[in-house]
């Protein structure tokens, strides 16, 4: 037998196999959506619809208290660091630069800080009188 068609019997050989595990694994697919299936019909469409409602709820409630904390970190070092740029605050409290910038913004409109002369500071700062 020549060199060539020992190649190709190999290749042939190997051929077969694949097509017998990609044979064994569509059974093994079709068994499990099948699996799948069954779970999802004994489980209510409502249940499944107040799961996912109570997973967003509990987002909802994780970022309002992160938006509390960064609220509350980054009034706390616009105290310490009169001045400081979104880019600072940012960098000081290993926040995104944008989401930072965001949050200064807000906090300038609704009056909690005010913009300096370069970047933000503390509100209370603005009231104090000159001497």
């Amino acid at each position: 037998m020549s060199r060539t068609q020992q190649v190709i019997d190999t290749l042939e050989a190997q051929c077969a196999e694949l097509r017998d595990r990609l044979a064994w694994l569509e059974a093994q697919l079709k068994e499990a959506q099948a699996q799948h299936e069954d779970d999802l019909a004994a489980v209510p469409a409502r249940s499944l619809r107040r799961a996912t409602a109570r997973r967003a709820s509990r987002r909802r409630a994780e970022a309002r208290t992160r938006k509390l904390d960064t609220k509350a970190s980054i009034l706390e070092f616009l105290a310490k660091h009169p001045g400081s740029t979104a880019g600072e605050v940012a960098k000081g409290l290993d926040l995104n630069r944008s989401s930072v910038s965001s949050r200064l913004t807000q906090l300038a409109k609704l009056g909690q800080i005010r913009k300096a002369e370069r970047g933000y500071a503390a509100r209370h700062e603005a009231r104090m009188p000159h001497s």
